[in-house]
């Protein structure tokens, strides 16, 4: 957010939260009642369209050797006993809390299955 979107933000804040209307609340200062508006829609819109946007949930990868690369397979027993998935693809065993990004995991597999799970 620019310095100039900031000030902004916090006048459209204060008069949000004092009840007053535009012109009312711009009475006295050195912004209008049209510009406070403005803003207010503006950064609504990036308000509403940064919503939109998924977030991101990594997964820990743990590295440790192995005697030999094998395909992806899941570790279901510590996966129950703590709540959690474990994924193995080669070297690579990662570990996946409840409540995963699946499409996420769904990438870090497909680059780890391309590299036979080694770095």
């Amino acid at each position: 957010m620019t310095e100039k979107a900031a000030i902004w933000a916090r006048r459209v804040a204060e008069w949000k939260s004092s009840g007053l209307t535009s012109e009312a609340y711009c009475a006295g200062r050195d912004f209008t009642a049209g510009g406070l508006r403005h803003w207010s829609h503006r950064l609504g819109k990036t308000v509403a369209r940064d919503a939109e946007r998924p977030s991101v949930r990594l997964a820990r990868v743990v590295r440790r050797r192995t005697e030999a690369p094998s395909a992806a397979r899941v570790a279901p027993v510590e996966a129950k006993a703590e709540g959690r998935l474990v994924v193995e693809v080669g070297e690579a065993r990662v570990v996946v809390p409840r409540g995963f990004d699946a499409v996420t995991l769904g990438a870090v597999l497909d680059v780890l299955g391309r590299r036979g799970g080694a770095k």
